[in-house]
């Protein structure tokens, strides 16, 4: 029997001290005094004979047992002790549990919550470069259908000269203007590293710098994680697209920023791939003339300041002395294509003052580039 009460002490989940509503630290009478108080209390012929109640009788009569014995009551208060030290261990465990389980959500939430973000910026983005590419093809069949509708007026109003018919006052045509260069014509791509020396870039300070080359209409700038040579994983970096009110602004800054980042690298040299929105040089733009291979005569002589011959330049024709002292006639620039005065231009073609300041900018680029290297065969020379 005594081992019997043993089992039950070391292998009992009921704790036999909260069932007579005792301390761990009660004495033998006191278990005597509470054990005959739960006897009368739970008597099977007080409360009846169910199952329930009989059950409550037993365990009344084994923790009596169990805790009357002062070797059983050991074994029990230490298995007790034990079971309760699990117990809590096992509470620490399941909140840890719990609050990794926690941390992990928190964790997988917010990285679904940046990679939409992500999404949409890329979303809103590509958006907006459609809109700019459909702008520009709306407008150019608009300028399209305006030609085709034009070019029918003049065909008609040739026609009734031809048959003598005599207007009043004929229609004026305006084959000759331009409705101008489209939005994508306008734009300018550009990419910067996003990081610590790059934080205070945001889309005013990108419009303010670039600000300098002509006024900017829209600016659009998205996050982007890109792939770059050298690197394993793919870097977060800032693409921008800029629209210029002017294909003039469009032109110098793809034109001025090489120098700008040598001569300012702190401010600019964070600016990568800056090139036009299209992939490539509008074909409204004038195209720079082939260098003359045949050198120029000796009496041919300019002060040092004079800008170079550029055909394309727009600037007032100077006539050149022949060799006997006589004038020699300057062809007319109108023979060059795409110049103002020759072959009417195209329906996305820059105005004229748009071209003019396009020719200076590019004949000012040649006569530097044409400075720089007179100066290295010198210092070259020198060194020689």
């Amino acid at each position: 029997m005594a081992d019997d009460f043993k089992a039950h002490a070391l292998n009992t989940s009921h704790d036999f001290y909260e069932l007579l509503s005792l301390t761990e630290s009660a004495t033998d009478s006191e278990i005597r005094s509470a054990y005959r108080k739960a006897t009368l209390k739970y008597h099977p012929d007080k409360v009846g004979a169910s199952p329930e109640a009989l059950e409550r009788w037993h365990l009344l009569q084994i923790a009596h047992e169990v805790l009357s014995d002062a070797g059983v009551r050991e074994l029990y208060d230490n298995a007790r002790r034990a079971r309760e030290d699990k117990k809590k261990r096992d509470n620490a465990f399941e909140g840890r549990r719990k609050w990794m389980k926690e941390d992990l959500e928190r964790r997988e939430s917010g990285a679904l919550k940046r990679k939409w973000d992500e999404t949409e910026a890329e979303e809103v983005f590509e958006r907006e470069l459609r809109r700019i590419a459909e702008d520009g093809k709306r407008r150019r069949k608009e300028r399209e259908e305006q030609l085709r509708k034009e070019a029918i007026d003049v065909q008609q109003e040739e026609q009734r000269r031809r048959e003598g018919d005599t207007v009043a006052q004929a229609t004026p045509s305006r084959h000759g203007e331009d409705a101008g260069p489209t939005d994508l014509d306008r734009s300018v791509t550009l990419r910067f590293a996003k990081n610590d020396k790059t934080a205070h870039i945001d889309k005013d300070r990108v419009i303010s710098l670039f600000e300098r080359f002509g006024p900017i209409e829209d600016a659009v700038l998205r996050d982007k994680k890109l792939r770059v040579d050298g690197e394993k994983h793919k870097q977060p970096y800032v693409t921008a697209v800029l629209v210029f009110k002017s294909i003039v602004g469009a032109h110098a800054a793809i034109s001025d920023i090489p120098e700008l980042q040598k001569s300012d690298s702190k401010t600019f040299g964070i600016f990568e791939q800056v090139s036009w929105a299209a992939g490539r040089e509008p074909d409204c733009l004038p195209k720079a003339p082939l260098q003359p291979t045949t050198p120029i005569p000796k009496h041919h002589s300019r002060s040092e300041n004079a800008l170079p011959a550029d055909p394309a330049a727009p600037a007032t024709p100077q006539p050149m002395r022949e060799a006997n002292g006589g004038l020699k006639k300057v062809p007319s620039f109108a023979s060059f294509r795409g110049t103002p005065g020759g072959t009417p231009r195209g329906p996305n073609s820059p105005s004229l003052d748009e071209i003019t300041m396009i020719r200076l900018k590019n004949a000012e680029r040649r006569r530097l580039e044409e400075k720089i290297r007179k100066e290295e065969a010198a210092a070259a020379a020198a060194e020689g």
